[in-house]
């Protein structure tokens, strides 16, 4: 008997350097239970009553399928972040190309009508002044004739004006027509505002909830050091709660995700993306 109690002081002796050495590489990030963790539990429970060691391997597994749950939903978090992400890159860029091809080319369409009429203008505004030089020096012979021009060129102008005024009315509905798209499309996107405030606070959440994992992750190591299976079977018990809760708010995160998803595939519709 004392034999065995020497070997597994031993055992034990090994495993809690085993457990101190992985506890530094991984304080920095998530609990992990290492095999070294383990075989130092198993010990542990296997010194309690049976009743204990029962609910101890009870504990302990639930405990390795919430970490399982908890290392799943943290990658599924990540992803469906990165991709909505990337999505709301491709949207954002997307709404503010809206019919800028068709807007830029009647905005070109108006500049080269007025440089091609731009001579016409002059020659206009030079022959009204010729008028102008006319009238004053009571030359009918010559106020005739110009006035005669003046009124040809008087038509070309109106007409030359029209088509410009056409054209400024073509570009000002598509501008109109532009802004109304961009406006109803950033509304839309809106709606992924509210989640996202939401993702932040429940974020907050886990990141306190996390803390109070780590230090029941000390008290667990200390347990099983200890081989106390009272001690083992209460910062098991507090793990799990915490857990639990970390997993209820990462599946609300989840479905926050999974909105702005919605909401930012609603708006690639409605820009024709």
């Amino acid at each position: 008997m004392i034999k065995f109690k020497t070997i597994t002081m031993v055992l034990l002796s090994i495993l809690l350097m085993l457990i101190s050495s992985v506890g530094v590489l991984a304080s920095s990030s998530s609990i992990e239970l290492t095999p070294s963790i383990k075989a130092a539990f198993d010990l542990t429970a296997a010194s309690a009553e049976s009743s204990v060691r029962v609910k101890l391997n009870g504990l302990y597994s639930d405990l390795s399928m919430l970490k399982v749950q908890y290392d799943s939903r943290e990658e599924q978090i990540r992803m469906l972040h990165y991709n909505n992400e990337q999505a709301l890159i491709v949207v954002r860029q997307h709404i503010k190309e809206i019919d800028s091809s068709k807007v830029n080319g009647l905005e070109a369409t108006v500049s080269t009508t007025k440089q091609r009429y731009q001579p016409l203008f002059d020659q206009y505004s030079a022959l009204s002044r010729r008028i102008t030089i006319a009238k004053s020096l009571k030359d009918k012979t010559l106020n005739a004739v110009l006035s005669a021009q003046g009124d040809a060129m008087k038509i070309l102008v109106q007409l030359a004006r029209e088509d410009i005024r056409g054209k400024q009315a073509q570009l000002k509905v598509a501008k109109d027509a532009r802004t109304k798209k961009i406006t109803a499309a950033r509304k839309t996107l809106s709606g992924i505002e509210s989640p996202q405030t939401s993702i932040k606070s429940q974020k907050s959440i886990v990141t306190s909830l996390n803390k109070r994992l780590s230090a029941d992750w000390s008290d667990f190591k200390a347990a099983i050091r200890k081989q106390s299976p009272t001690l083992t079977s209460q910062s098991l018990s507090s793990l799990l709660s915490g857990y639990r809760q970390i997993s209820a708010s990462k599946q609300k995160i989840i479905e926050l995700e999974q909105r702005v998803t919605v909401i930012i595939s609603t708006t690639s519709k409605q820009i024709g993306l």
